[in-house]
């Protein structure tokens, strides 16, 4: 199978690239940065560095053209360039990740079977009661349109999107999942060496905000939480975070970040902050192992991976319950708390930390055996592959009767 993937980059493009290769599939890849390092290229694999016009506009200004005439423009120079590309493929399926403006474009084109990963772009439909038409941007609603397939990836997305689309086009629920056999309980010898890198000692509580840096995932708020709850901790405390951004501008993660330091100051915890710099995925599950609590507080979230990994690594997890979470292993597993409110998370974190490990041992133990057996990525990369081979073959059948 021939397979034309756009994306602007991220995890949630780069798991389904390695399944489709792995699975022997042929994949051409459009996007700012290739993923793949000359040394891992497969046969079946190549990148295409972007030549779409629009796309180049936005890596050098960092925005969109705000005159609507070039930004037409742009979008239907993309378009023709778009179907070159398909014309010289000829692939058997369209996959975006990611309602950018790439979709946009594929949408212009008019290039079929589509298949149109949401990730994160339809959080309005869940978090809010009652979704007007100019509530959705002017990507989604045109995906409405055209996608043959939608895959969102909380629970309570399919059903919300369903009324917005044609009963010719399918809404499939897709989670990226993890490697449950590397997202484990680490060796303690290697969880030792980190911690001493962060220099706490055994009897040191380490609590983890395992998110990119960036307001929306309310770093600040969980630092202020954390300030009102340390007086009543019964032991030794550090708050991590990691050094990796989750804005586009440079500029304004260093004025978060800048923010967050001199506030830290302010509330007289500063040498209990501690910063871990980004680390590649396969290190990920020792930077869980290191931490006794998981914090994930943001402001708004699709349903994202690292809740899964943090309970694949049997760690406890304090988040809000956010719309996407709910009717998921969150509202069992995780330790829940209003979301928005300080002195709320103060208080749960208070309970968290103070509660004795043997405590929770058995939950953690069942929550790893339910991640395994419900989101471990081999499943959820069948389901996808299986998406691709089952639409791919109706359009078959479709072009042949019209020709016939």
């Amino acid at each position: 199978m021939r397979i034309f993937m756009v994306a602007p980059g991220g995890i949630a493009m780069i798991r389904p690239l390695k399944w489709a290769l792995e699975a022997g599939h042929q994949v051409w890849l459009l996007t700012p940065h290739n993923p793949l390092p000359p040394e891992e290229t497969p046969k079946n694999y190549r990148y295409l560095p972007f030549v779409l016009e629009l796309v180049n506009f936005h890596e050098l200004t960092g925005e969109l053209p705000k005159d609507d005439t070039t930004h037409q423009l742009l979008l239907w120079t993309a378009a023709s360039q778009l179907r070159a590309i398909a014309k010289e493929f000829k692939p058997d399926i369209i996959h975006v990740h990611g309602l950018f403006f790439g979709a946009e474009c594929c949408a212009l084109a008019d290039l079929h079977p589509l298949v149109v990963s949401a990730w994160g772009g339809l959080n309005s439909l869940i978090e809010t009661e009652q979704v007007q038409s100019q509530q959705i941007s002017k990507v989604a609603r045109t995906m409405f349109k055209i996608a043959d397939v939608l895959i969102v990836e909380a629970p309570g997305l399919v059903e919300k999107c369903k009324p917005w689309m044609s009963q010719f086009q399918e809404v499939e629920l897709i989670h990226l999942g993890t490697k449950t056999q590397n997202f484990c309980p680490q060796p303690a010898k290697y969880v030792a060496q980190w911690r001493r890198s962060l220099d706490v000692t055994e009897e040191t509580t380490v609590l983890l905000s395992p998110r990119g840096w960036s307001k929306l995932y309310n770093h600040h708020q969980i630092l202020e939480a954390y300030a009102l709850a340390y007086p009543h901790f019964l032991k030794p405390t550090v708050l991590t975070f990691f050094k990796y951004r989750r804005t586009n501008s440079l500029q304004e993660a260093k004025d978060y970040y800048n923010y967050f330091y001199t506030r830290a100051k302010e509330l007289g915890i500063e040498q209990n902050i501690r910063w871990l710099p980004p680390v590649p995925i396969e290190m990920m599950p020792t930077a869980y192992s290191v931490a006794d609590v998981v914090v994930n507080y943001p402001i708004t979230d699709a349903f994202p991976s690292s809740l899964v990994e943090a309970i694949a690594c049997e760690r406890p997890v304090v988040t809000a319950l956010l719309p996407a979470y709910e009717n998921t292993f969150v509202e069992k597993f995780c330790t829940l708390v209003e979301p928005q409110k300080t002195t709320a998370l103060a208080e749960t974190l208070v309970k968290v930390v103070n509660l004795p490990k043997s405590e929770r041992e058995e939950n953690l133990a069942k929550a790893r055996r339910f991640i395994v057996e419900n989101y471990d990525e081999q499943a959820w990369k069948r389901k996808l592959l299986k998406i691709y081979e089952d639409l791919a073959t109706s359009y078959q059948k479709m072009n042949s009767s019209s020709q016939a």
